[in-house]
């Protein structure tokens, strides 16, 4: 296996998968990767903030907690 040539879905960049990261990929049965490993970060930190978002706003605090 040879390094993989993408581009990016989000920005247009190229990046590159390795063998490695191929092989991970194909044992796994995950589809290649679509964003660049930058990216990739950026989707998960928005998607970890909306997480602590949605936890802030259904959580009650009871009037005994005050007394």
């Amino acid at each position: 296996m040879k390094n993989k040539l993408l581009i990016c879905i989000q920005c247009g960049n190229e990046f590159v998968v390795t063998p490695s990261e191929q092989k991970r990929c194909i044992y796994h049965n995950f589809d290649m990767p679509k964003r660049c490993q930058e990216c990739r970060k950026h989707k998960a930190k928005i998607k970890q903030q909306e997480e602590w978002g949605r936890k802030g706003k259904h959580r009650r605090v009871r009037e005994e907690q005050f007394e």
